[in-house]
């Protein structure tokens, strides 16, 4: 089951409670903004990730993007980004 159907069902995750303890709301305000898509808690199946919510009512986060294109390869310039990213204190490093 997804964090959202779990939302809709009424239902709070490991996942809202750290949330909401780290932005300091309730666990139900995590839930509700869930289940009505105003928060969202990004997780991946493949890599351990720091939670974190974004959305309405919480405060404002940092991300850092990396990656190259078509047009600029240069790996070492993307490493070094998101060193910068960590050193600057970004809530995510996506690419």
């Amino acid at each position: 089951m997804s964090i959202v159907e779990d939302a809709k069902k009424g239902i709070i995750t490991e996942e809202m409670k750290v949330v909401a303890a780290q932005e300091g709301v309730t666990e139900d305000f995590i839930r509700r903004g869930i289940a009505s898509g105003q928060i969202v808690i990004p997780v991946s199946p493949y890599r351990k990730v720091k939670l974190c919510g974004i959305g309405s009512g919480l405060r404002t986060k940092v991300n850092c993007s990396v990656g190259t294109s078509t047009d600029i390869v240069d790996v070492d310039m993307e490493v070094e980004k998101v060193k910068a990213g960590e050193r600057a204190g970004a809530d995510t490093i996506m690419e």
